[in-house]
C-alpha cells in the first residue's frame, strides 16, 4: 500500500475542495441566473444546487476510485 506525504494530502484535500466547490457554486449561479430570466425564484437555483451536488459527489467518488487503484485504499 501506497503512503501519502503531508504534500500529497494537502494536494489531495485542495482537489476535492476544487471538485465539490466549483459544480455547486456554478449550478446555484447558474439556477440564480436562469431564475431572473424566466422569474421561477427559486425553483432554478435549487434545481442548479441539485445538479451540481449530484457533479460533485459523481468527481467525488471517480477520485476515490482513482485513488483506490493506485493503492491508497485499504
Amino acid at each position: 500500500m501506497a503512503q501519502l506525504t503531508p504534500t500529497g494530502l494537502v494536494k489531495i484535500l485542495g482537489l476535492v475542495t476544487l471538485i465539490m466547490v466549483i459544480p455547486m457554486v456554478g449550478g446555484s449561479v447558474t439556477g440564480l441566473v436562469l431564475d431572473g430570466v424566466f422569474g421561477t425564484s427559486p425553483l432554478l437555483v435549487l434545481i442548479g444546487l441539485a445538479v451540481g451536488s449530484l457533479i460533485a459527489a459523481i468527481g467525488i467518488w471517480l477520485l476515490i476510485r482513482a485513488g483506490v487503484r493506485r493503492g491508497y485504499g485499504a
